[in-house]
């Protein structure tokens, strides 16, 4: 559960009023629909991810085609979006890309002499790494199970399903090198890589994977763009989502602002694998609103990773555990009494 990471005790209408506002980060679903309250008073929200990029171009190297001539259609949630669409002109590149993942990433067989990842993703990967497409055993059985690719890497896409993380056997067969978010982020000289990025930027000015800088020129300066972005489901844009959950689509950009595209139904399947994480973000958010702390408890028991783990007992003293740890970082109502 990364709910929290996307909801804070802030007044967002306040602070952004009549602004674009984009939410990069991976409380985006939960973020974004908390954030569909404050669209009614005049706040437009998108919320960001880079997964669509990354795994999309990381899915396009082994199969030896250039990213240019790939055609791809991904839509579900955050970090649970679905590729349903991988073509090269009028080739399915699905049959070749099964065949060759099901090759590559056997669960139990690590791969070797990996890319390290600093946690950077903004750039074009040009190998496979120890985060994305060294080791994608998860991903990889999610698409054969259910039959479509991912979009989040395999060590985040374990988190939100109950079938890789039951034991540290499992765990060493599906995600054989380790990848921890926190030692990630901890390990970073925050100043010194600061320093180091405005200096390569000063040498060479060019755009990243990530969609801010695109949809900022889009809007200024009229020129389309197209990016995936999160937003409430309204019309529904998936029409087997619920309409208050917030989706991941394609959208248009130009001076009128995000526009989201309608992607229709998903197939039936992942979209009842997004609606058991997408009740734990409604229960994440009515918590949040309200200040009930028993839809803490609630979201917390229903993750399905959480249930596959711990019993009822179990999750709740974990999740008070929880709030006493965070207590100085929630809002009043949430904090343990």
């Amino acid at each position: 559960m990364d709910g929290r990471r996307g909801v804070g005790g802030g007044d967002p209408v306040a602070e952004a009023l009549d602004a674009e506002a984009r939410q990069v980060g991976h409380g985006v679903a939960a973020g974004g629909r908390l954030g569909r309250g404050s669209s009614a008073k005049g706040l437009r929200t998108v919320g960001l991810c880079h997964s669509v990029q990354g795994t999309t171009r990381m899915l396009a190297r082994p199969l030896d085609v250039p990213y240019d001539e790939v055609d791809h259609l991904c839509a579900g949630i955050d970090h649970q979006a679905w590729v349903l669409r991988f073509r090269r002109g009028h080739e399915d590149l699905y049959p070749r890309l099964r065949a060759e993942m099901a090759a590559r990433h056997v669960p139990g067989r690590a791969a070797g002499q990996l890319a390290g990842d600093d946690g950077d993703h903004s750039g074009v990967a040009d190998a496979a790494s120890t985060y994305e497409g060294g080791n994608e055993q998860v991903r990889t059985a999610i698409m054969s199970a259910f039959g479509c690719f991912q979009t989040e890497s395999s060590h985040h896409a374990s988190e939100y399903l109950p079938y890789f993380r039951k034991d540290p056997e499992m765990v060493e067969s599906f995600i054989p090198q380790r990848w921890d978010y926190y030692e990630v982020c901890a390990a970073h000289d925050v100043g010194g890589e600061l320093d180091e990025q405005l200096a390569r930027l000063k040498t060479e000015l060019v755009p990243s994977v990530e969609y801010g800088a695109s949809i900022v020129n889009a809007i200024v300066t009229g020129v389309p763009a197209v990016v995936n972005g999160n937003v409430p489901n309204r019309g529904p844009l998936i029409s087997n989502l619920p309409d208050d959950a917030c989706v991941e689509v394609p959208c248009l950009v130009d001076s009128g602002g995000v526009q989201p595209t309608a992607a229709g139904p998903v197939p039936p399947q992942l979209a009842a694998l997004n609606r058991t994480n997408i009740g734990v973000q409604q229960l994440a958010v009515a918590a949040a609103l309200t200040g009930d702390v028993e839809h803490v408890h609630h979201a917390v028991a229903l993750d399905p990773l959480t249930a596959a783990l711990c019993t009822l007992d179990q999750a709740r003293a974990m999740t008070e555990e929880l709030l006493a740890a965070h207590a100085d970082l929630l809002p009043v109502p949430l904090r343990p009494r």
